[in-house]
């Protein structure tokens, strides 16, 4: 049991575009297996991320490694280098100081000779920050490329507007895509919602942009109407991480973005109609409930919906679809009162307005909800 080993093995692709050879998944695979050849260690599970961000938490396999580790499946976990575990300094000191020993895990990093079975290590947390150095240097170089590639002069879109094609370091007009936008925009001026636009684009077999087999929406014709690139005026660099360690986006301001000129589509007087036209009608994205993504049906295991039909309600997906679910629904407004009776009652102050912030999940049945919190019940007062 002891010996009862998993191989964790990650590859990015700034790690396939670097050193392609020597830390492919393959190499990785040779180097550890033949390691556990040596020392007489029995792999029974392994864990592979394939083009995934060592500063990236949220891994599929390094997620499923770790529940596999919470259920005793394995004792020693063996990887490379500390790099593949994570490249975020505070996430690698959290597992090797904490997470690991709590659950009497043996980590082996074979390259950099770290046995925390044996108290063998050569600087780990030295080691740790140095791997996330060299992810914060890669970051701050491929910026600097970026905005000078833009400041010279090349579109450095991933995605071309809908429109236009890209022509060497430029975009040029796409005239058959062009002529549908123009239709678009006359459709709308003309009166025409975009969802009845967007019918008509897929009756007509005209391929979306997005190119989707179920055709055109009316969020990709909105997008349409309210991209000034058609009017010739292309912005790049509009958004960027607020950090190299989160994927969180922030819109930077207007003057800051690289302005981009390609050939227009429409006139600037048309677009100014139609965003006019667009305020007018009120054209806004309802923000999402609170409950929207983490109720879950306590009988067939469907996502639970938010309907505002007969009263705000959850309904139980499956049972929408037809599954012989018959889960009933349920007020949204008795589940609320029901979370603050029960969670007051457990000992933790909490109003309406917090229930977003305690609540993780939720399993909802006939009769019973089953509730997952962010935060715990207190420990009761120590007494003499």
């Amino acid at each position: 049991m002891q010996n009862r080993t998993a191989i964790y093995l990650r590859l990015s692709k700034e790690d396939d575009g670097e050193n392609r050879e020597s830390e492919s998944i393959t190499s990785q695979r040779i180097l550890l297996r033949q390691y556990a050849a040596v020392n007489h260690l029995q792999i029974v599970s392994e864990f592979t991320d394939d083009g995934v961000s060592g500063l990236q938490r949220e891994r599929p396999a390094l997620k499923e490694m770790l529940r596999a580790a919470e259920r005793g499946w394995f004792r020693i976990l063996l990887i490379k280098d500390l790099s593949r575990l994570s490249r975020d300094y505070i996430r690698t000191g959290e597992l090797l100081e904490y997470w690991f020993p709590a659950h009497g895990i043996r980590l082996i990093a074979v390259n950099d000779r770290i046995d925390t079975g044996t108290g063998t290590d050569d600087f780990p947390a030295f080691r740790a920050l140095m791997n996330d150095w060299y992810t914060r240097d890669i970051s701050r170089k491929v910026r600097a490329a970026i905005s000078a590639r833009q400041l010279a002069g090349f579109c450095t879109l991933a995605t071309v507007p809908f429109g236009y094609q890209r022509t060497g370091c430029t975009l040029t007009v796409r005239q058959e895509q062009a002529e549908t936008v123009r239709d678009i925009f006359e459709r709308y001026l003309n009166g025409q919602s975009c969802s009845a636009i967007a019918a008509d684009l897929t009756r007509a077999g005209i391929q979306s942009p997005r190119r989707s087999a179920k055709g055109w929406s009316d969020t990709s014709v909105r997008r349409i109407l309210t991209n000034p690139v058609c009017t010739g005026r292309l912005m790049l660099h509009t958004t960027e991480k607020t950090s190299y360690k989160c994927c969180k986006m922030r819109r930077r301001n207007p003057e800051e973005a690289v302005i981009f000129t390609v050939p227009p589509i429409i006139s600037l007087k048309t677009f100014s109609a139609v965003q006019s036209c667009i305020q007018k009608n009120g054209h806004r994205h309802k923000p999402k409930h609170w409950l929207s993504g983490i109720a879950f049906c306590g009988q067939c295991g469907a996502l639970m919906t938010v309907s505002a039909a007969n009263g705000m309600r959850l309904i139980c997906a499956g049972r929408r679809r037809k599954n012989g679910c018959s889960n009933p629904s349920m007020r949204i407004d008795d589940l609320e009162n029901g979370l603050l009776s029960a969670i007051r009652s457990a000992g933790i102050p909490a109003c309406r307005s917090a229930l977003p912030y305690l609540v993780e999940s939720l399993q909802i049945s006939a009769e019973t909800a089953s509730v997952s919190l962010r935060c715990r019940q207190p420990a009761p007062a120590c007494t003499d």
